[in-house]
């Protein structure tokens, strides 16, 4: 078991019933409007997926989830952590959305080869993966052929600054970690990994 995903896996458990809470007002204006949560570049490349098969990888608050489902897609959840799973599925049905939920690592995904027609990864996934390729080569494995897979990502210059009022540099942009921050929880303070890929990490890590 990779043990910086198990640490994370820990950290998501301990915090997501808080975290939930922060999308309480959001998750069904997702499912009613897809704008909510995707672009209007999302929304070109996505085209219509009435009937689709779409897999949401490192799917954490499930709005993105929720929008495919609004949308008509037959949509698969995947996420490291059980407890955003099930908040999810409990939500899903007050939405009467057929949903598959599925508790996995992103690097290691129980899905069959070739079963998905979109896979989707968004927001801020990648900074919790500590090997962009596996994760990547995972979500071209379960595409079909002529599938999309489409990532939308923070730009990786944000992560390079100190969180206060002012401008500091905190990390070298090459730096990419791991990055540890203990996070309060609670079950008391928990550590968190974080990975600091660069634009190059994202435009090579796809297999070809």
């Amino acid at each position: 078991m990779n043990p910086y995903h198990e640490a994370n896996r820990r950290r998501w458990e301990a915090v997501a019933e808080e975290w939930q809470k922060r999308i309480e007002n959001l998750w069904r204006k997702a499912y009613e409007d897809p704008r909510t949560v995707f672009n209007e570049i999302e929304l070109k490349y996505l085209g219509d997926v009435r009937g689709k098969s779409v897999a949401v990888l490192g799917s954490g608050d499930n709005l993105a989830v929720f929008a495919f489902a609004g949308m008509g897609a037959k949509v698969t959840s995947a996420d490291i952590s059980q407890n955003q799973l099930e908040i999810a599925a409990e939500r899903a049905k007050e939405l009467n959305a057929t949903i598959e939920f599925v508790r996995a690592d992103v690097t290691k995904l129980p899905l069959k080869d070739g079963s998905f027609d979109i896979v989707y990864t968004g927001g801020h996934v990648a900074v919790w993966v500590s090997d962009l390729k596996a994760y990547y080569r995972e979500a071209c494995r379960i595409l079909r052929p002529g599938g999309l897979f489409l990532v939308n990502e923070y730009h990786p210059f944000r992560r390079v600054w100190a969180e206060k009022n002012h401008f500091e540099l905190e990390f070298n942009y090459f730096d990419r970690g791991p990055h540890i921050y203990d996070v309060e929880t609670p079950e008391g303070k928990l550590p968190g990994y974080e990975f600091h890929w660069t634009v190059e990490d994202y435009l090579t890590s796809s297999p070809p």
